[in-house]
């Protein structure tokens, strides 16, 4: 980009970096108000948006404010985010789409990344619902099944990751929390 003369995209990129990197190091603790989680999350997505020279195509919904100060585990969106740029654009030429949505009512609280990749075969789909439907049995521990994990220790059962076939075509990811025990605000 410095090559080039973009000193402006230059300057945006070196923000949010600058902002991710933040967000990684400068605390330690274990939750965050997911106000903070979903910023970082959207801090990636420009950050993806450069990498990817604009090509991919990102619709994000604002975080409803009623869900802002509820407690999050560090680091349980962005790496949904990231599956979608890992696994439905990385290999395909050409431009993607990703949507996120989030949703708050008085007892559930969803985000959705949804993409139109296509490379997501039913066979492939069909293994990680599995996974994901006893996490606890699962071998792995990073990705899709660490997050997973870390949501339900953090909000217990009923709490999780849940996937499904886009609408858009690829894999849709949905992090669903009940924050209804202790760790609930009282503002939600």
């Amino acid at each position: 980009m410095s090559k080039t003369g973009d000193i402006e995209g230059v300057g945006t990129l070196s923000q949010k970096l600058s902002s991710y990197y933040q967000f990684i190091t400068r605390s330690g603790a274990a939750e965050v108000p997911l106000s903070a989680e979903y910023r970082h999350a959207m801090d990636y997505c420009d950050i993806q948006r450069i990498r990817f020279s604009n090509r991919i195509r990102i619709d994000a919904a604002a975080l409803p404010e009623a869900c802002g100060s509820i407690q999050a585990p560090r680091l349980i969106i962005q790496p949904i985010i990231e599956n979608a740029f890992e696994h439905a654009f990385d290999s395909e030429p050409g431009r993607g789409y990703i949507r996120i949505l989030a949703s708050c009512a008085m007892d559930r609280l969803v985000i959705s990344v949804e993409d139109d990749g296509r490379s997501l075969t039913d066979d492939s789909l069909s293994k990680l619902k599995t996974r994901l439907a006893d996490v606890w049995s699962a071998s792995e521990t990073t990705g899709l099944i660490n997050v997973a994990r870390r949501i339900v220790l953090h909000y217990g059962e009923g709490s999780g990751l849940t996937v499904s076939r886009s609408e858009l075509g690829g894999l849709k990811a949905e992090i669903v929390i009940l924050p209804n025990d202790s760790r609930r605000t009282a503002d939600v």
